[in-house]
């Protein structure tokens, strides 16, 4: 049996944040993708999370790299590879999570994380071909908090 990540459409780190980015807006992916389609940006940026990110830019990498965004944006994919920046950002893009303030990193690891089991799922679909999430209980309030690490990596 193949884990469920494994069957998503695989995209590179800039394209699948352009995607978390352009999902930020709150739009629906099918209006999303006729925007882009027609190279409407203004009303994408208006309101997404990073209005800085070059929407053009990024959609000629999604075109050059041959990245199946469209069906990206509406079935769900997973990165090809991400580092611990693009996880950092992916958390700010899709949660609006920062560390310092939701979490703390420590070398390759992000811990204190407070995720809904929806989050922790679509999480665990981006990136599960590489990271972990495990559960780490914080002894002074006696929560559960979760801590992504590398995989194979130990504690």
């Amino acid at each position: 049996m193949t884990e469920p990540f494994l069957e998503k459409v695989k995209l590179s780190l800039p394209v699948g944040l352009w995607i978390e980015n352009c999902l930020s807006s709150g739009i629906p992916a099918a209006q999303l993708i006729d925007f882009i389609h027609h190279k409407d940006f203004a009303t994408i940026v208006s309101k997404v999370d990073d209005p800085n990110m070059d929407m053009l830019d990024r959609l000629h990498t999604a075109t050059e790299m041959n990245d199946p965004w469209e069906r990206a944006m509406i079935e769900g994919y997973r990165f090809k590879f991400i580092h611990i920046g693009g996880v950092k950002r992916l958390l700010k893009l899709r949660f609006q999570l920062q560390e310092h303030k939701d979490y703390s990193q420590h070398e390759n690891r992000l811990s204190g994380l407070r995720l809904t089991s929806d989050q922790k799922d679509m999480l665990e679909e981006r990136i599960g071909s590489q990271w972990e999430m495990v559960a780490e209980l914080q002894t002074d309030s006696y929560s559960t908090t979760i801590q992504i690490r590398l995989k194979n990596e130990s504690c």
